[in-house]
């Protein structure tokens, strides 16, 4: 499997694959408001591009995904970037599918030019889900391998990366860390700053302002998944391994699409540039990517936008009435109700299973305070 998204050559192609699919029909015609499914599968063989499947395909079930789960949904900062420009746009990671897509339907709807985005080789596991990911501006971060292929693909990971930035002149979606935020702590990792490093050595700062970092927070009054997320904290802590479930990433995409999420904030923050200076002196590279991934850090917490969730489970977890002023008390013991249930499960302990759900919920506003220290 190559890492990068299909070319138009292999589009019409990869359209006859899909469509032979019947899953795939049928999500057609559930997520897209059409009077004559017919019709438009018809219209999608005629489609040539990326762009044309992503306007009229991609989009339009994203927003479907969104009216289905969403209370509301608001953006921010995009008036202050110029997104005609390529960018490395670094994002906290809540949700495997609907992170990036959120931010393609905006880019679309806007008439701005939609990104390159990672998607993990573990999500890829049917050809109809390869081709649906390669036909969507998506590349493949190769993960499942030994020492030695890991290091290879991570450097050809990083040079894709920054050919699509610096000579394809392509703006790319990557998450701070590999996988999802489980425990609500933004926080990025420096193995990740290493690998967009490894393509342009050997000065950090140089090689990183190369790509024009941008972060993009995106902030869920309730936390996809959150249920699934708990558990998995809970028995890793218990047995020290957690064992995937063969059908477990399938089933936390669909669930992550679905589930109910309130209201949603997507804020795009400043490029980081001005905030790297070429001059400054490090101990070790390693010091100077810690340097980098703290400045993405704090501006992902204060762009991540606070919910009367968060004030509300931190209050409740540490017995305070600190924020008592961002919600009303009707709507926290309504929150403690959905708390309690989404703890009641029957292979992990109640009371950890509700403090771990709590302190989901509470942490971005610890990551918040620490902004104000």
């Amino acid at each position: 499997m190559e890492i990068r998204p299909y070319n138009t050559e292999e589009i019409p192609y990869a359209i006859n694959r899909m469509l032979m699919s019947s899953n795939f029909v049928t999500s057609l015609t559930n997520f897209i408001e059409t009077s004559n499914p017919s019709t438009l599968v018809r219209r999608m063989r005629k489609m040539k591009t990326i762009s044309d499947l992503q306007r009229e395909i991609y989009a339009p079930m994203v927003h479907t995904f969104e009216q289905r789960s969403m209370e509301g949904l608001t953006f921010g900062g995009f008036d202050k970037v110029d997104m005609n420009k390529p960018h490395l746009l670094i994002a906290n990671h809540r949700d495997i599918v609907m992170d990036s897509a959120i931010l393609q339907g905006y880019l679309i709807d806007h008439n701005l030019p939609a990104t390159r985005s990672g998607i993990g080789d573990n999500l890829l596991t049917s050809p109809v889900m390869t081709d649906i990911a390669k036909t969507n501006n998506m590349f493949t971060v190769f993960r499942s391998h030994d020492t030695r292929t890991m290091l290879a693909n991570s450097r050809l990971l990083s040079d894709y990366i920054r050919q699509s930035i610096t000579k394809d002149k392509i703006s790319v979606w990557i998450s701070q860390r590999n996988g999802r935020t489980k425990d609500g702590l933004d926080k990025t990792q420096q193995g990740v700053l290493k690998m967009l490093y490894s393509s342009k050595r050997p000065h950090v700062i140089e090689s990183l302002k190369e790509l024009d970092i941008v972060p993009l927070t995106v902030s869920y009054e309730y936390e996809p998944c959150d249920q699934m997320k708990a558990r998995e904290l809970l028995l890793t802590k218990q047995n020290k391994s957690y064992v995937k479930d063969p059908e477990e990433d399938f089933h936390s995409i669909t669930k992550g699409i679905f589930s109910y999420k309130g209201r949603v904030h997507m804020q795009l923050g400043q490029p980081i540039n001005n905030l790297l200076d070429e001059t400054m002196a490090f101990a070790s590279d390693n010091d100077a990517l810690q340097y980098v991934a703290e400045i993405i850090d704090q501006e992902i917490y204060r762009d991540y936008r606070l919910w009367e969730t968060n004030y509300m489970a931190y209050d409740i977890l540490h017995n305070t009435d600190r924020f008592a002023d961002e919600y009303e008390e009707g709507e926290k013991k309504e929150f403690l109700q959905y708390i309690r249930k989404q703890a009641n499960i029957a292979d992990v302990n109640y009371t950890k299973m509700k403090q771990q759900l709590l302190t989901i919920y509470a942490n971005p506003v610890e990551s918040f305070l620490k902004t104000e220290d």
